[in-house]
């Protein structure tokens, strides 16, 4: 499970920013946060909410751009190729590197994991692990290298063979000694990444992913070749289009050709849904459908994955296309313990501020920019005397949180 992130000089972001999923265990909570083994509580839900431009998305880039650093960067970045990294755009910020830590934990133990790095290289990185027996973090993995090309990997208690991990990592100041771990085969790097769990995002170094593709999207496709290689999700599918009552009562999924406007044409699947209607049923493609039906077929591919497995979906602008009503029912996937049996999170941006009131104030994030254009982010409950039981709804739009628009009207 993500604990903490934090990070600097990345996108709208200058200063360190601090997004934390723990509370006490002192705090009220419900369902939708679990006891961790460390004697707090993580939330598996976590909203962002605020003016556009603020740095909504941003927030869950930094997370995205981690773990695809930390886990992919080896194997999906060639030798000589950037970082793709996108630094506070001020002057002075771009001379400097960029920060992140992240904070995670699973059945290897609890760990942190911190970097330093620019667009062409890695300055330093460390592992740490959490002891229950000393309540500290020790340094077990490091790395370091210098403009001149020294590269510094060091290890500690024999946590890996670093003889290995030097060579792989000796070419590729591009990538993270984790993912360069992973290619070496050794199992505690796998031990690692098995703790820091799934993260699937729609979150992209240009935003939000939106793909056209000859009428659909790619991922209407991806999501019915998910879904014909595993039946046994099958069930859990319908039971959920059918509780979000779209007038969907089954649904098929049948071969295609595709073929692009360029290249050669291929067979791939199509999802075909199935509606009750006053002639008896009939059946309608994919992209024939409702683009809030379309939305929330691709949600439930990204959360189904996430609920069997474990994980984090990270989903920007959650209700694009989508009923208010329809967002509870998301939400109740992962704070019902028999569906998320696997303790999943969701950390998502949303604009429909009613959702508030579905959440409690450790879950709400507010992301607000300063005079200087520097994007913001807090906690809700870091505001002195906001209470429980109030409403969080009527009092954000009331302007008593901050984070919200104050639009001028132009008159012609």
């Amino acid at each position: 499970m993500i604990r903490r992130l934090s990070f600097s000089n990345f996108c709208s972001f200058l200063e360190e920013t601090v997004v934390d999923f723990t509370t006490t265990l002192k705090t009220s909570t419900d369902d939708s946060f679990v006891h961790s083994d460390f004697d707090d509580q993580v939330a598996l839900l976590t909203g962002v909410f605020g003016p556009n431009a603020a740095g909504k998305t941003n927030l869950l880039k930094a997370l995205s751009f981690v773990s695809f650093f930390m886990r992919d960067s080896y194997r999906s970045l060639e030798p000589d190729e950037t970082i793709p990294l996108d630094r506070f755009a001020g002057a002075d910020a771009d001379d400097q590197p960029a920060r992140f830590e992240l904070e995670f934990d699973g059945a290897a133990g609890r760990f942190r994991y911190a970097v330093v790095l620019c667009s062409n290289r890695v300055h330093e990185e460390s592992l740490k692990q959490f002891s229950k027996k000393t309540g500290q973090f020790r340094q077990i993995l490091t790395r370091k290298s210098t403009e001149a090309g020294g590269l510094q990997v060091r290890t500690a208690d024999s946590f890996t063979e670093v003889t290995l991990l030097r060579e792989a990592l000796n070419d590729r100041p591009n990538a993270s000694m984790l993912a360069a771990g992973l290619q070496t085969g050794r199992k505690e790097f796998k031990h690692i990444m098995d703790a820091l769990g799934l993260v699937v995002t729609n979150v992209t170094r240009g935003g939000k992913r939106e793909q056209p593709f000859e009428g659909l999207t790619t991922d209407l496709f991806a999501c019915s070749e998910f879904f014909q290689k595993h039946p046994e999700h099958h069930d859990a599918l319908r039971e959920l289009l059918t509780a979000a009552d779209i007038g969907i009562s089954d649904f098929a999924i049948k071969p295609v050709r595709i073929q692009p406007a360029q290249g050669e044409a291929r067979e791939t699947f199509l999802v075909f849904f199935v509606h009750d209607g006053a002639k008896g049923t009939f059946e309608l493609a994919a992209d024939q459908e409702s683009s809030g039906t379309r939305r929330l077929f691709m949600l439930f591919e990204t959360f189904i994955k996430i609920l069997s497995s474990g994980g984090i979906a990270v989903i920007d602008e959650m209700e694009s296309d989508l009923h208010p009503h329809l967002i509870p029912t998301i939400l109740s996937l992962f704070t019902n313990a028999e569906i998320n049996a696997q303790q999943a999170q969701l950390f998502f941006t949303c604009h429909h501020v009613e959702m508030l009131n579905h959440l409690l104030k450790e879950q709400i994030i507010f992301v607000e920019k300063n005079e200087q254009c520097v994007s913001e982010a807090f906690r809700l409950d870091e505001l002195k005397g906001v209470r429980r039981e109030e409403n969080f709804f009527a009092n954000y739009n009331s302007g008593r949180y901050g984070a919200i628009p104050e639009p001028e009207v132009v008159a012609f």
